[in-house]
């Protein structure tokens, strides 16, 4: 049997069954936020665990004694608020008893005396407060300013002698111990480097020697008037490529995927301001420290980690980093098996959310989390699926959608496959990019993939993006808008998202929008792929920015062919008529089948206004693109 000493904290609601009695959905809903807005939560900062959950109660442990007390503290202070507007009889209450003891771990189950001394605990403490062996007060007496009311030696059922119970007195003193935000914690490099130096003052003062004690700051803190972008108002992150430690054919693709994955969580939050994955990742293999990202990034926060995978175990180590204090906020290394990898995200992405921001109501991103597939197989396919189409080519492409469909093999259910699969298909539409596949069967295609995507998972806004990329492609705008709408309700820090939105809004001739829109995407990701910047050119053309949409494109490290033709009516609309022609002559030469019939047949069914659509393509003809394929 493995043995080990924790601190076990009993939670209990008291008079639950009468509240159930009285009104089941309200009262259970009511259980439901509690613990997701505020135990979960608490818990989570105060390094604690929930053991297993016992309908309106919960057996928990922590590292500590002064942890535990302090979570019990703040949960019952901050229930004291929750509560002020419920009318009493339908007022949840919990009591909480802690000890300190030894226990029997049995595969994450605890067992033991030192369990039923909690349990019994909880039943000594009154409605809304918290009860404490005598070692638990002896723990915490020197190290939290409390005030505890001795209660003497009890009687409990099935303990052979008294137990001494205190009673933490929840007064002023109480209240001043809670925080809206975590304590930062010291990080171990930190506490590691704190000496004792010697620093000689006689020259300056008076003879002697003066030691003191140095904890300073980790590095230099960052300044925000030092930052390369202004530093938003709302706790803004970035979240670096984690270091992968293993070795194999499947490198990185694990770590990669954890990193995107905590991304694509936190960016849910629009309390948050979320660097996207293209920037986080520029870092990655590079000598750069976390000072330089941040202020190139123009954000206040660094999460940075590592993963080792040894057959089906897996070490995780993350700490958050505070580039403005200098100081790293905590670190921590979870253990867990393959199997966990998901709920391990979701683990550390919540440690984030109490980390930065207490008062966010987790309770919304409860309803939208979901595993995306129980198969790892399909999730480390689809994360190759994406790397290849996001080569921006038909090799590529033929390749993510292989990928994907195999993908779908291991998981028919699995929304992300469908998601990658209808990008294939709308490329291919819109492009040529079809390999061995009919292109007049595409669009068809794209929007079969992409509804079994939404229909999936309907909270999924790559799903929703996706669907309103093909509603745009078959010139229903209204509906395109509609569900760029939804996918950005669903993930507001998805820059890819408002980048690909711009487009319907200058069909529906909404360009000061789609440019707010584009610069916006721009912000939350300046380390961008190139067609941002295409897509900002190609709506600074329609805005009349036309030297703007030329620097644009100029910033550009690898000219698509077709974006060319935004270059070329540029250079028209400034008079130069003949650079205009030469990039003409540059896009023919790559694609001496392109005509302005294949442009009209698709713009004209997009804009709203035609009008506008045959001043693009007048410039184009002025800039010898031929209007259609010699006879």
């Amino acid at each position: 049997m493995k043995r080990r000493l924790t601190a076990i904290l009993a939670i209990d609601a008291v008079g639950y069954s009468r509240l159930m009695g009285r009104n089941e959905v309200g009262t259970f809903a009511a259980l439901k936020r509690h613990r997701s807005e505020l135990i979960d939560p608490k818990a989570l900062q105060y390094n604690g665990r929930t053991i297993k959950l016992m309908g309106d109660g919960a057996l928990m442990e922590f590292a500590s004694a002064v942890e535990a007390v302090r979570f019990a503290v703040e949960v019952q202070c901050a229930m004291s608020d929750r509560n002020a507007d419920v009318p009493e009889d339908e007022r949840i209450n919990f009591r909480i008893g802690i000890n300190v003891g030894d226990v029997i771990d049995e595969d994450g189950d605890i067992h033991g005396d030192g369990v039923n001394v909690a349990a019994r605990l909880e039943a000594l403490a009154a409605t809304g407060g918290v009860s404490v062996h005598q070692n638990v007060r002896n723990q915490v007496r020197d190290k939290l300013d409390l005030d505890f009311e001795d209660q003497g030696g009890v009687d409990v059922k099935n303990i052979e002698r008294p137990i001494r119970v205190f009673h933490v007195v929840l007064n002023e003193k109480a209240a001043n111990l809670t925080t809206s935000t975590i304590a930062r914690q010291q990080n171990p490099r930190s506490r590691a480097t704190r000496i004792i130096v010697p620093v000689f003052l006689a020259l300056l003062i008076v003879s002697g020697i003066l030691w003191w004690q140095f904890n300073g700051p980790d590095f230099e803190p960052l300044e925000a008037a030092e930052m390369k972008q202004p530093l938003p108002e709302k706790p803004s992150i970035a979240v670096l490529a984690f270091s992968d430690l293993s070795q194999g054919a499947d490198k990185d693709y694990l770590s990669d995927a954890l990193s995107e994955e905590i991304i694509f969580r936190l960016s849910r939050f629009s309390e948050f301001f979320v660097i996207a994955r293209n920037s986080s990742f520029f870092y990655k293999g590079k000598a750069a420290d976390v000072r330089d990202i941040a202020k190139e990034l123009g954000v206040r926060y660094i999460l940075e980690g590592s993963q080792q995978k040894s057959g089906e175990q897996l070490r995780v180590t993350a700490q958050l980093i505070d580039a403005t204090a200098g100081n790293t906020i905590w670190v921590e290394t979870y253990d867990r098996d393959m199997a966990d990898i998901f709920a391990l995200q979701d683990e550390i992405t919540r440690t984030i959310v109490a980390a930065l921001e207490q008062s966010i109501n987790l309770a919304e991103y409860d309803r939208l989390l979901r595993q995306p597939t129980d198969s790892l197989q399909a999730y480390e396919l689809i994360y190759r699926s994406r790397a290849e189409r996001l080569k921006f080519t038909p090799e590529g492409h033929k390749e993510a959608l292989r990928l994907a469909e195999e993908a779908v093999e291991f998981d028919p259910g699995y929304s992300a496959a469908y998601f990658s699969m209808a990008w294939v298909h709308i490329n291919c539409f819109r492009w040529g990019w079809c390999a061995d596949r009919p292109r007049e069967n595409a669009l068809e295609t794209a929007f079969a993939t992409a509804e079994k995507a939404v229909e999936i998972d309907p909270d999924s806004s790559l799903a929703h993006w996706v669907l309103a990329s093909v509603e745009m492609q078959s010139g229903d705008l209204e509906q395109a808008e509609a569900e760029y709408n939804r996918a950005i309700a669903l993930n507001p820090n998805s820059a890819g998202v408002l980048a690909d939105s711009a487009e319907v809004l200058v069909y529906l001739g909404r360009v000061d929008e789609a440019l707010l829109r584009i610069k916006s995407a721009i912000r939350l990701n300046p380390h961008h792929p190139d067609w941002y910047l295409w897509t900002l050119a190609w709506v600074q053309y329609f805005s009349g920015e036309y030297e703007d949409g030329l620097a644009s494109i100029r910033q550009m490290t690898r000219m698509p062919n077709l974006a060319r033709r935004t270059e070329a009516a540029l250079f028209v609309r400034l008079g130069r008529i003949d650079e205009a022609q030469a990039v003409i002559v540059e896009l023919l030469k790559n694609e001496p089948g392109h005509t302005l019939d294949d442009l009209r047949h698709s713009l004209e069914r997009k804009f709203r206004d035609a009008s506008v659509a045959d001043s693009f393509i007048s410039d184009l003809r002025k800039a010898g693109l031929p209007d259609r394929k010699p006879e």
